[in-house]
């Protein structure tokens, strides 16, 4: 059973820290999956009869992180109008392949959907603007931690940004490479205890950090921050441990 960690919650909006492989509201493909909005909803009945949760942004299904619900119709409206203005601050930690050497950088890759993939995206003159900020965290032998800044919403910005760039998510089965990452990657002369070996870390390297906006009912500015999952904190340590840089 997937524990729900509750961030933030008052009357008009809840904030909850998302585990990776969970979607925020079913879709065509994962129908009958328990999704944030599902368990929301159950966990809400304790305290409300007809619990009413609305989506009001859309994390990918690998991304672990905050997520963001509104309690009601004018509490949605209210955040989406942000979102989609530009004014929500969204902070992400990032692994990625290969050494980045810049402290930070820009990157501005206009993105449309590609015709030939439905579902992905793709770097276009014809598409729509997109930026991201990103700054060195740490960097490793063969790996870089990252702060990511988008400051626009584009589908999959992130992770396309980066692999244009030149440094795709260590793990990436849309834009990269899908395979786990492996103690065996990372440590030298590892030696394996049986016929298996359980991955470091064995999805998207991409956490929803930090997220800051205007709360619908006293609009004053909240910060909410939502602390890595166990693999991503595994994975850092790994690196930390075997690929550190000397």
């Amino acid at each position: 059973m997937i524990h729900l960690d509750i961030l933030y919650e008052d009357d008009a909006m809840i904030a909850v820290n998302k585990p990776a492989g969970l979607l925020i509201t079913p879709d065509r493909l994962d129908r009958g999956i328990p999704t944030i909005q599902d368990m929301l909803r159950e966990y809400l009945r304790k305290k409300l009869a007809h619990p009413n949760i609305r989506v009001v942004h859309r994390p990918d299904k690998d991304t672990s992180g905050v997520v963001l619900l509104a309690m009601n119709l004018k509490a949605q409206s209210y955040l989406s109008k942000q979102f989609e203005q530009g004014e929500v601050s969204k902070t992400y930690h990032a692994i990625v392949k290969g050494v980045i050497e810049k402290e930070e950088g820009v990157i501005n890759f206009a993105l449309i959907e590609s015709p030939r993939k439905p579902g992905t995206m793709m770097v276009s003159d014809k598409g729509k603007q997109s930026i991201t900020l990103y700054k060195v965290l740490e960097r490793f032998r063969g790996f870089t931690l990252l702060e990511v800044n988008p400051l626009t919403a584009r589908t999959h910005q992130v992770r396309v940004h980066m692999k244009e760039a030149g440094y795709p998510l260590a793990i990436d089965p849309l834009y990269g490479e899908s395979k786990p990452v492996y103690l065996s990657d990372l440590k030298k002369d590892y030696k394996r205890k049986g016929d298996t070996e359980t991955p470091v870390i064995h999805r998207l390297p991409l956490h929803a950090f930090r997220i800051s906006f205007r709360e619908p009912t006293g609009e004053k500015r909240l910060v909410i921050e939502a602390p890595a999952p166990k693999d991503f904190q595994h994975m850092i340590k790994a690196l930390r441990k075997y690929q550190a840089r000397t």
